[in-house]
């Protein structure tokens, strides 16, 4: 951050300060002088802390804009909408993460006026010791006229080395004073620790209840398929053999008719066979990997794919059957709803994430629908703690993005 910044954003902190710090203040003296009126001070009380959230917005808004810092914000409570007025404010008025909000506006002024002031003081500190090093008998240092010893030779040199020390140091000085704000706010602006444990252990549940829904949705899928298409195939190839069996002594012709319909039956059963095989976790990508895997997907689609790998390292096996997963659900939409003439794939391996990339040429116009396929892929990538977008304008082209987080 430059410097410049930071004392810009010391002194842009000290006027919202300031200006917050009265309101908020003034807030909390009135709730407090009124608390006896019944649900008078409460109300009072909850709607400072909520004009503390409005501020909290517009501090982090601040030092994202001159610091670069960004700060999540801390998580506000949502009263049930059968809640009455008075539990509505009352649900502001105790919650933990809103308080911190109004803290801070009170805290600030206090630390960034500290921060300031020494900033000040090192300059004063660094003028006077260049006046004296050149030879001025007398400086103001802040309020006080400081009267010099006269130096030698030996003396000047030191005072001057120190005065350069001190230009040299004065950038560290105000960024540090910049970060002390910058520190507080993400203290107290942000989630608590408490907070953020809350959030992780949500988050993880949620993964948790992803991952058994996308279970759940591949075993009724593997079920579907099973039930609605191999299991009739088997069913009528089992009548094709008991027909031929029953005529092959008194009509050999029609038993060998059968015979050779049951055996196309069985070969187009075994291909259907292979394709779900193929669907839930092909062997070849076991053995050789996702680019030989791939390379098979695509060998028998009618439309052409450019398959493009790069890989450092082979991922683990978990998540390399969802990148191969989301590849070939990916293609498979392409092919049935499209109308793309070509398509593209690229997969890599950088900042610990494989990263899946489907593009095709085709209408457009993808989008999320409940139960459908890109709901299921989203949902199995973020059941890892992915990222799933789709990007597809009316119109075209169609991009299928995912990152994976591979495991340490």
């Amino acid at each position: 951050m430059p410097t410049w910044l930071a004392v810009v954003n010391l002194i842009v902190s000290l006027v919202l300060g300031g200006c917050f710090f009265m309101a908020v203040a003034s807030g909390l003296l009135l709730s407090a002088a009124l608390f006896w009126v019944v649900g008078v001070g409460v109300a009072i009380f909850a709607a400072t802390l909520r004009l503390s959230a409005l501020m909290a917005a517009i501090d982090r808004n601040r030092i994202e804009q001159l610091t670069g810092r960004v700060i999540t914000p801390a998580e506000l409570p949502t009263p049930s909408p059968g809640f009455s007025f008075r539990g509505r404010q009352r649900a502001w008025a105790t919650a933990e993460p809103v308080r911190r909000l109004a803290v801070y506006q009170l805290v600030r002024p206090i630390v960034v006026a500290a921060a300031l002031f020494a900033i000040v003081t090192w300059t004063w500190i660094i003028v006077d010791l260049l006046m004296w090093a050149t030879g001025s008998r007398s400086a103001l240092l802040l309020a006080w006229d400081i009267h010099f010893p006269t130096l030698g030779v030996v003396g000047t040199l030191l005072v001057l080395l120190a005065g350069i020390a001190a230009i040299l140091l004065w950038p560290s000085v105000s960024r540090g004073g910049s970060g002390i704000d910058v520190s507080l706010a993400a203290r107290l602006l942000g989630p608590s620790p408490a907070g953020e444990l809350s959030l992780e252990v949500q988050r993880l549940g949620e993964a948790r209840e992803l991952a058994l829904d996308v279970a759940e949705a591949e075993r009724r899928r593997i079920e579907r398929d099973l039930h609605d298409g191999i299991q009739p195939r088997l069913v009528s190839l089992s009548i094709q053999l008991g027909l031929a069996k029953t005529r092959v002594n008194r009509d050999p012709t029609s038993a060998q008719k059968l015979m050779e319909q049951a055996h196309e039956d069985v070969k187009t059963t075994l291909r259907d066979l292979r394709a779900l095989v193929r669907g839930i976790h092909p062997s070849v990508l076991d053995e050789r990997g996702l680019d030989a895997a791939l390379s098979s997907l695509v060998a028998g689609c009618p439309i052409p794919f450019h398959i493009d790998v790069q890989l450092v390292h082979r991922p683990d096996h978990a998540r390399e059957g969802i990148a191969y997963f989301v590849i070939a659900e990916a293609i498979n939409n392409v092919t049935k709803h499209s109308g793309a003439t070509s398509g593209s794939v690229f997969i890599s391996d950088s900042d610990g994430a494989l990263r899946v990339s489907v593009e095709d040429n085709g209408r457009g116009g993808a989008q999320y629908e409940p139960e459908g396929g890109l709901a299921g892929l989203r949902d199995r990538v973020m059941a890892v703690d992915g990222e799933f977008k789709v990007i597809s304008p009316i119109g075209g082209p169609t991009r299928v993005e995912a990152i994976i987080p591979c495991a340490s």
